[in-house]
């Protein structure tokens, strides 16, 4: 790797870690106070297990709770403005190119084909602090904490629920473009 190359990457790396950490703290700057506040130590510990379980999923079952076959459907609730506003997002990726116009997220079928195992990566990521979340709302329900359930729901909408949509509507888009290649 040239020293270029490297420098691309790292900028890359930077900007990307940094749209993480936004969203991150965001949505666990909440959870993390309701935790501190109101749930046993026990009970974290058990809802931390519980979320974990989800690691163990196949992505053939991933395959089967996908929600759709087709990007028309992401596309209908969203995605695509979602997309612009994470990691490696269309704002990311156009500032790194601003920077580095000969950068490429992805620059041969390889590399194509390797997004898809990280795509399942993080969608299990995302999987698993939502059922993380489901827990804490339940616990919050039980308790009778309703602003709190709503405030860690919108949390979980926002952090979870559409990243795993957009790792699924990834995954079609590149199965496309692996597709068109494969046709040439």
């Amino acid at each position: 790797m040239n020293a270029r190359h490297k420098r691309i990457q790292q900028t890359a790396i930077l900007y990307n870690q940094l749209i993480n950490f936004f969203w991150t703290i965001l949505a666990f700057a909440p959870v993390v106070y309701f935790c501190y506040q109101y749930l046993p130590l026990r009970l974290l510990y058990i809802f931390s297990g519980i979320s974990c379980l989800v690691i163990f999923l196949p992505t053939s079952l991933l395959n089967k709770i996908q929600l759709s076959q087709s990007s028309n459907a992401y596309t209908k609730i969203g995605i695509r403005f979602i997309k612009k506003y994470t990691q490696n997002g269309d704002l990311v990726n156009r500032f790194i190119k601003s920077q580095h116009p000969q950068y490429k997220y992805a620059d041969n079928k390889q590399a194509i084909k390797k997004l898809i195992g990280k795509s399942y990566m993080q969608e299990k990521f995302h999987y698993v602090v939502f059922v993380f979340f489901m827990c804490i709302m339940v616990y919050a329900i039980m308790r009778g904490l309703v602003g709190w359930v709503v405030f860690i729901g919108v949390a979980n909408i926002i952090y979870n629920l559409y990243p795993i949509f957009l790792q699924q509507y990834n995954r079609i888009r590149i199965n496309y473009l692996l597709q068109r290649q494969a046709d040439l």
